[in-house]
């Protein structure tokens, strides 16, 4: 008898120890982003010493156009990988208001490009297209 108000005080005990699942706050999920890349190609050949252009746009589901609170003050990071080397972050921009940005600037060696959002706690992080740049 000892043995089973043991066990009944214990496992009232754990009730109240472990965590309510009807009070909590519901998790908050970022609305999720795109970004779009566009080098003029799938792949871009440059001259060594010239510089690329490139276009980009940011957007988020649910966005509506003039959504200032998006397009405003957010940097997007334009990143190479040379082989199997990790991106590395060779340029920042940010967005103007229609969350279109364009940018240029000199790459040293055949790499792969894409331009990678890092995210908020209103828009979650996005990576764009990739594009080759081959050095001629």
């Amino acid at each position: 008898m000892i043995t089973k108000t043991l066990l009944a005080c214990l496992a009232s005990v754990g009730l109240l120890l472990a965590p309510g699942t009807s009070g909590a706050a519901p998790a908050v999920h970022a609305k999720p982003t795109t970004l779009e890349l566009d080098a003029g190609g799938a792949t871009v050949k440059l001259k060594k010493g010239n510089q690329l252009q490139i276009k980009g746009k940011l957007g988020a589901q649910g966005a509506r156009s003039g959504d200032r609170q998006l397009t405003l003050g957010l940097d997007v990071f334009a990143q190479v990988r040379v082989g199997a080397s990790a991106w590395s972050s060779i340029y920042t921009r940010n967005c103007q208001p229609n969350a279109t940005f364009t940018a240029k600037f000199t790459i040293d060696a055949s790499a792969d490009l894409r331009l990678y959002f890092p995210g908020t706690s209103v828009y979650a992080s996005a990576t764009s297209n990739i594009v080759g740049v081959v050095l001629i």
